[in-house]
């Protein structure tokens, strides 16, 4: 969070720290199911057979579905109550030294603040613990008891969320004018790094989850265990260069870590959702930027001046490139490693991220803190060429390093499930057409082929084709995950599959005269 002064951060304002177009355009339309029952898809109804297998009992299916491993998994929610556990023992850790040392009135005060709100979360995670075990002894459900626990585990972290919560709240009502010019150019940053998952964009709520860890947890990590750090630095270390890398060590550090730690848990939860190296950047990338938002209105709480000039320079040349770039290369790391089988490289590329991260962020704070860098007496030159420079020379390699992982994980991923899609497009079910298999691959294409069906025919037919492409997607990747050995529900596959013929034998919405029906011609009808 060290940026471009030497002086530790104080606490008093607290500081959030498709082959022809015809044929794509049109899917083949396979013969509807002999049972409505079957093509309706109820849950209480018998299932469609197993892939290339004999038919399923409905109490069979549905137990199988509800109680295997891959729908609930204990060792995902138990890792991310582990996560939040580690970073609340820290919180507690810095806020007794703060209370102990007693080096500055506020972080005293502060400290005292969250050792009582650990205090009471030690007490909700006793109960909590206790009415787990008491739901699980009396339930042989599987699914009755994850929920149980991850009720549970919820409810622990209320009084924590309830302070970061605060904490934030009173930033934004100290610098709003500051809060609401960065609200913008922070959505767009949102809307670009979403936007990188041509195959399957990830969902806004996860978006806005992973922006939400950035901007709560993260921020207020920082706020207590970096700035308690910043205070024994002064107290401790001489004036020099150990000061400046003690203090650049002591805002790299911590950052990432909490960072990278809110990249674990978003992965771990939402893992059907973030599928290997793509989906941990724009995971990793959305937890720097809701990060890279508190800490920019942490520096504007002065005049009006200071306020655009902090927002050129944190929400406009270096928003992209700052903590984005940082934990955009860990969620690299973290997703490569859900991919993987051995944990020895598990560990190896999860830990690789992170020790990048940390160390391009120590480089740009050890040159800040220092001004190693191109400096100005002329305040336009400053801001318009010198800043901007020493983004790019000291900011630039890691976010080309972050551009060329996003390539080589889009090329991966489209490989994957170009492979996966030709072995769908082979089976007779018919969910996947050898002429769909490119349309699907190239998103400029089914972006064209939904806006020719909205503009041709009606809404509703956009809002089938919209369906349909995603449910064909979700299938590759359903397939990919299988092929990994990844535990899923054995359902999955034929449940989309179902899915996706229903879409193809749902006739257009009759709200709205299709082209054909006017006598004129499809777009993806049109020769290019």
């Amino acid at each position: 969070m060290t940026e471009d002064d030497s002086s530790p951060r104080q606490p008093a304002v607290p500081r959030p720290a498709a082959d022809s177009a015809e044929a794509a355009a049109q899917p083949a339309v396979p013969p509807p199911p002999a049972d409505p029952a079957e093509a309706a898809g109820h849950p209480e109804e018998p299932a469609a057979p197993a892939h290339g297998g004999a038919a399923t009992p409905a109490a069979t299916v549905a137990t199988t579905t509800t109680e295997t491993p891959g729908a609930y998994r204990f060792d995902r929610l138990g890792a991310v109550v582990a996560i939040g556990g580690a970073l609340l023992a820290l919180i507690a850790a810095a806020a007794f030294v703060a209370v102990v040392r007693d080096d500055d009135d506020d972080l005293r005060i502060f400290g005292a603040i969250n050792l009582v709100g650990i205090g009471i979360t030690l007490l909700a995670a006793s109960a909590a613990v206790t009415v787990a075990a008491i739901v699980s002894a009396r339930s042989n459900s599987r699914r009755t008891r994850f929920l149980a626990c991850a009720i549970g585990g919820a409810l622990v972290f209320v009084v924590p969320a309830i302070l970061m919560a605060l904490s934030v709240l009173l930033s934004v009502a100290v610098a709003w004018r500051g809060a609401l010019l960065s609200v913008p150019t922070t959505v767009f940053a949102l809307w670009t790094f979403r936007r990188m998952q041509r195959n399957r964009r990830p969902p806004w709520w996860l978006i806005l989850v992973a922006f939400a860890w950035g901007l709560l947890v993260a921020s207020y990590f920082s706020q207590m265990v970096e700035v308690m750090l910043h205070t024994v630095v002064t107290a401790e270390v001489p004036p020099g260069t150990a000061t400046i890398i003690a203090h650049s060590a002591a805002a790299a550090f911590p950052e990432e870590l909490v960072k990278g730690a809110g990249v674990a848990a978003v992965v771990l939860l939402a893992w059907r959702r973030v599928d290997g190296m793509l989906g941990g950047i724009v995971v990793g990338a959305c937890v720097g930027l809701g990060f890279q938002f508190a800490e920019s209105i942490s520096y504007m709480t002065q005049n009006f001046d200071a306020v655009l000039y902090q927002h050129w320079y944190r929400q406009v040349t270096g928003l992209l490139v700052s903590h984005a770039t940082y934990t955009g290369i860990i969620g690299a790391g973290v997703g490569l490693a859900t991919q993987l089988n051995s944990w020895p490289r598990r560990v190896t590329c999860a830990a690789s991220g992170f020790a990048f991260a940390v160390a391009a962020h120590l480089v740009w704070d050890i040159c800040a803190m220092g001004h190693f860098y191109w400096e100005s007496d002329d305040p336009t030159i400053q801001l318009f060429v010198a800043q901007p420079v020493n983004l790019l020379v000291l900011k630039g390699p890691a976010f080309a390093v972050l551009l060329f992982l996003v390539v080589l994980a889009l090329r991966r991923e489209t490989r994957s499930l170009h492979r996966q899609l030709r072995a769908e497009a082979a089976d007779p079910t018919g969910a996947v057409t050898p002429a769909e298999v490119s349309v699907l691959l190239d998103a400029p294409r089914r972006f064209m082929m939904r806006l020719h069906t909205l503009l041709w025919e009606s809404p509703a037919a956009y809002r089938r084709i919209k369906r349909l492409h995603a449910a064909q997607l979700d299938l590759a990747f359903a397939r990919w995950r299988r092929e990994r050995g990844e535990p899923q529900p054995p359902s999955t596959e034929e449940a989309l599959r179902q899915l996706i013929l229903e879409l193809k034998t749902e006739a257009p919405a009759p709200d709205a005269p299709s082209a054909s029906r006017r006598g004129e011609r499809h777009p993806a009808q049109v020769a290019p």
